[in-house]
């Protein structure tokens, strides 16, 4: 005959036994019953609290929220279900309270995980909704147009205002699929050096393809006759693992730039052409003006306007944004290097000068060439000279020495180069020069603050006399 069991023992057998806790209090809040599971959250052994008053275990929690749901049972009578902090400092809990006898029961599941779990997705949506916020609104008030895609067909594009008022879209922010541009028929095609750019070929398609496309520079043409010139740059969208997920394309409108820029080269095109006039005149002025002078120093004049026209050239050619040091040297001394080898070495980092510091320089040595050629080391054919300059902390150092020349000695009388040298110099260059008269040959040092000297380096990509984009 199968053994019976009370009800009471069956009750406390599954209590027990499942994983949830459960506790129940009387109608006097006397805890009748607190299984293993309760007393492993609570942390207290069911001896010391069964027979005890819950408000006396728990009295911290009289006037909570937690409390008042329980009183709200006991009172009603009725079923709630819900979560909640527990009672259990930093924990969430998921409880079903109901009516139980004259008492009531609690059956609730630790859920802290899950609700950690919530509060971070939560935040991360928060931030992810701010950050959102925060691009658009970047977006909008750039004025540069931007496209962008996370489908790798470029279906599916999105873009800001900037990017609608380009293409002639009003206000929309919706674009036409790019995946079939080849079959559709555009208002607007794009263009590179005059040639039509291939759908497939346009920065947006390749940057989709794993390209990085940097400052491309392209027409935009309407049917209209309207045409944009656009600096464009394109990258593919990468997913965390490196996939490319789509593509990412800005371009500058430079239309206006361009043209102003266009313009100013004209205007510099055609200075440099009155200017070159005018030295012209000057020197045809000189020549009938001095036709009795010495032929030496008809010679001097000349190719001193001769080196003031070369430097304006090389300026000119470089949109006046400065020039290299070893090219201006090489056109100040042209005259003067030997029909068989040169005899002028050249020993220097790639440097760029200031326009103002490049004139004043070239006719420096053009003056030290000249004495070189008459009177130094030029002047014999085992003579040679060599230019070297440094910049380092913030000085820039330039040395010209002679060498394999005629014994050297200092002249009772300075001439023109010498003096504008030692004294115009210096004050163009806001720094010192120095001119020693050694017997194995003359050398000039000249020192200055590279600020004054050196030119800012060009933009990468750039070359002098480039278009700026």
């Amino acid at each position: 005959m199968p053994t019976t069991i009370d009800a009471q023992t069956a009750l406390d057998t599954i209590l027990g036994e499942i994983d949830q806790p459960f506790y129940a209090v009387d109608g006097s809040w006397r805890i009748t019953h607190f299984n293993a599971a309760a007393a492993a959250h609570f942390g207290r052994h069911p001896d010391d609290v069964i027979g005890r008053k819950f408000w006396e275990i728990f009295a911290e929690d009289r006037h909570s929220e937690r409390a008042r749901a329980l009183l709200e049972v006991m009172d009603g009578r009725r079923t709630l279900r819900g979560e909640g902090a527990s009672m259990m400092a930093g924990r969430w809990v998921s409880y079903c309270m109901f009516p139980l006898g004259q008492g009531i029961g609690v059956m609730f599941r630790d859920v802290s995980d899950r609700q950690q779990a919530r509060l971070e997705r939560d935040e991360a949506v928060e931030a992810l909704r701010k950050r959102t916020i925060e691009l658009e609104t970047v977006l909008e008030a750039i004025p540069t147009a931007v496209w962008f895609s996370y489908d790798r067909e470029l279906r599916h594009l999105t873009g800001n205002r900037q990017a609608a008022q380009l293409l002639h879209l009003g206000s929309s922010n919706r674009f036409p699929s790019l995946s079939n541009l080849l079959e559709e028929r555009r208002p607007y095609s794009f263009y590179r050096d005059g040639q039509e750019v291939p759908a497939d070929a346009l920065p947006m398609q390749r940057a989709v393809r794993g390209e990085e496309v940097m400052d491309e520079l392209l027409e935009l043409r309407f049917e209209s006759g309207e045409a944009r010139l656009l600096l464009m740059r394109a990258m593919p969208l990468r997913s965390p693992t490196g996939e490319i997920q789509g593509a990412v394309c800005a371009a500058a409108d430079v239309t206006e730039r361009h043209r102003y820029e266009e313009h100013l080269k004209l205007l510099l095109n055609e200075l440099n052409h009155r200017v070159k006039n005018m030295l012209a005149i000057v020197q045809s002025i000189a020549a009938l003006t001095l036709k009795n002078v010495d032929p030496a120093a008809r010679r001097d004049f000349e190719q001193r306007l001769l080196t003031l026209s070369a430097v304006h050239s090389l300026l000119t050619d470089a949109n006046w944004e400065g020039v290299q040091l070893q090219a201006l040297a090489r056109g100040s001394l042209r005259a003067h290097f030997d029909t068989d080898r040169e005899r002028i070495r050249f020993v220097g980092e790639v440097f760029r000068l200031r326009p103002k510091s490049a004139v004043a320089l070239s006719i420096a040595l053009n003056e030290l060439g000249t004495n070189a050629l008459k009177y130094g080391a030029l002047s014999v054919p085992a003579g040679h000279v060599t230019v070297s300059w440094t910049a380092l902390n913030g000085r820039f150092h330039l040395r010209w020495e002679e060498q394999g020349g005629p014994a050297v000695v200092r002249p009772t009388r300075l001439g023109f180069g010498a003096r504008m040298i030692e004294r115009g110099l210096p004050a163009e260059l806001q720094g010192e020069t120095r001119i020693e008269y050694r017997p194995e040959g003359l050398v000039c040092t000249i020192d200055a603050p590279l600020e004054t000297i050196r030119e800012r380096p060009l933009e990468p990509g750039r070359e002098p006399g480039d278009v700026a984009a």
